[in-house]
């Protein structure tokens, strides 16, 4: 039978999404009419979890949440679209919550309130589904705060020393600002044991310390990264407008973007990862997982929140 079932690992929130633009004219006291905010299920683990069940992926996630409403809803979310959950119940944080303030260029800003998420413990992890899984995927996010970064490192130990079956495993970096606070914890412990690395340019420029871009941080990523961390088969190089760029060990190439309206970013990068895998994991094909990454990128990109229309994604692709 081929096993082509991917468990993810990480942060399940309720995204509060607001404009930029709404925040500037409310006045203290003061009431404005506006279609914000608007209320979604996110977080960057299970956003990729969510749209490989659109995909129709075999997928599960593992992440924590509280007994309580927004709990409730994160849950419904993700097995409306048959997703697997192995979900912890916080006994000391409600779910997480994020207010999301989309900037006029579509870019986001974040305010977290995620406590609950960082609260995965050795104990509460599904060994058995995991090491059954073909791909195994997280984040970077998920080394920022003890006791998850623990168990994360702890499970990535164990995953490599198995010696029969185990899963490929992805790490995307999540956001230049946990690369560069986690840049020592990355390299001494975490990227040793990753098959395949995502994130942007502004991602690796903080991961390999440079200002550098185009074909001079292509060098660098292409000879001395790759070189340094031999374990790893693959880097993806994501770049908004531009698509992205792809790294081997004996290969290096280029996928562009499609020129779609930008509205909001937020999830673009957890839809590519979502699109990279439902793809890479069955039919083994880079060029044309990237494509499907690229693809449903730039899709979330044309509307608000990380799970935008997700029952009109096909009939988009069916008039592109």
């Amino acid at each position: 039978m081929n096993n082509s079932k991917v468990m993810c690992l990480g942060h399940i929130s309720v995204d509060i999404i607001i404009h930029r633009s709404n925040l500037e004219r409310l006045k203290i006291g003061g009431t404005i009419q506006s279609d914000d905010p608007i209320i979604s299920c996110g977080g960057s683990a299970a956003n990729v979890a969510f749209w490989m069940g659109v995909l129709q992926q075999n997928v599960e996630f593992i992440g924590v949440i509280a007994k309580d409403l927004s709990g409730r809803f994160l849950k419904a979310e993700l097995e409306r679209v048959n997703v697997k959950t192995h979900l912890k119940y916080s006994k000391k944080y409600p779910s997480a919550s994020i207010l999301i303030i989309v900037e006029s260029n579509g870019e986001r800003s974040c305010i977290i309130n995620g406590k609950s998420q960082n609260d995965l413990e050795w104990e509460d992890l599904p060994l058995n589904d995991i090491i059954s899984s073909k791909i195994f995927y997280t984040s970077a996010y998920t080394l920022e705060n003890p006791p998850i970064c623990n168990t994360i490192i702890d499970l990535l130990d164990f995953i490599q020393t198995r010696k029969k079956e185990k899963p490929e495993v992805i790490l995307n970096l999540a956001a230049y600002t946990t690369v560069k606070r986690q840049s020592s914890r990355l390299g001494s412990k975490v990227l040793k044991n990753i098959d395949i690395l995502i994130g942007n340019l502004a991602e690796y420029q903080e991961l390999v310390k440079t200002s550098l871009i185009d074909d001079e941080i292509e060098t660098i990523l292409h000879s001395d990264f790759l070189r340094e961390f031999s374990n790893m088969k693959l880097l993806l190089v994501t770049d908004g407008e531009h698509g992205c760029k792809f790294f081997t060990a004996n290969e290096s190439g280029h996928v562009p973007a499609p020129n779609v309206s930008v509205i909001d970013t937020t999830g673009a990068g957890d839809g590519f990862t979502a699109g990279f895998i439902s793809h890479y994991v069955t039919e083994k094909n880079l060029l044309g997982a990237i494509q499907k990454g690229v693809s449903l990128g730039s899709y979330i990109c044309q509307g608000y929140g990380a799970r935008y229309k997700p029952n009109e994604y096909f009939s988009y692709l069916r008039n592109i």
